[in-house]
């Protein structure tokens, strides 16, 4: 399966063709708020690297955090409009879910904890652990923690570096994997802040 993988939760975002799991081109974007604006062309060098077109990609991979709002909002959007013409099936995966799959290639033995920053003195946390046929399984809910008790949450687990890139490759992985299909959506652990009513 041909599948473009967009994963655009952090400043560190990537995008990677792969047929199935095999990564064929990569390209990583350290571009800060201009990463959104780097898409479109990233994108078209990646699929010409692959010696693919958009009308040949059969499924779209995207990353739908916790992160960037601009740049899950946007990988979204890029991934739904290129997907509309042939109907092609866009593929949403919690990003953590490929740090994860990451991690615990290397060392299934214990569970994995991902983690990034929620604001307000908190982090965002997931638990994830190892799944034959869907490479990683997340056995928690997310959920917000004090940022100075991270390791107390779940003790047993190994816990990455907050706010870790994940990586497109391993996006794709998940998607060739069949990664249950998440919403089209981005995750957003807080309820927005409301505006102040006026007086």
């Amino acid at each position: 399966m041909k599948l473009l993988a967009l994963e655009f939760s952090t400043d560190r975002a990537g995008i990677a063709a792969a047929d199935g799991a095999r990564v064929l081109a990569a390209e990583t974007l350290e571009t800060g708020r201009r990463r959104c604006m780097e898409l479109f062309p990233a994108a078209e060098r990646v699929l010409a690297a692959a010696g693919w077109t958009f009308g040949e990609v059969e499924r779209y991979a995207v990353g739908i955090g916790p992160g960037s709002y601009t740049g899950l909002r946007v990988s979204l959007t890029a991934a739904r409009g290129w997907a509309l013409p042939g109907n092609t099936p866009v593929h949403a995966i919690p990003s953590p879910a490929a740090l994860a799959a990451e991690a615990l290639a290397a060392d299934p033995s214990r569970p994995v904890a991902v983690c990034g920053d929620a604001r307000r003195g908190h982090l965002w946390c997931a638990l994830f652990e190892a799944d034959p046929r869907t490479l990683v399984r997340q056995v928690e809910p997310f959920a917000l923690v004090p940022a100075g008790e991270r390791g107390a949450k779940w003790p047993a687990a190994r816990w990455l570096e907050p706010d870790s890139p994940p990586s497109a490759a391993w996006l794709a992985a998940l998607s060739a994997a069949d990664y249950p299909q998440a919403p089209l959506e981005p995750i957003y652990l807080r309820p927005p802040v409301a505006a102040p009513p006026a007086p």
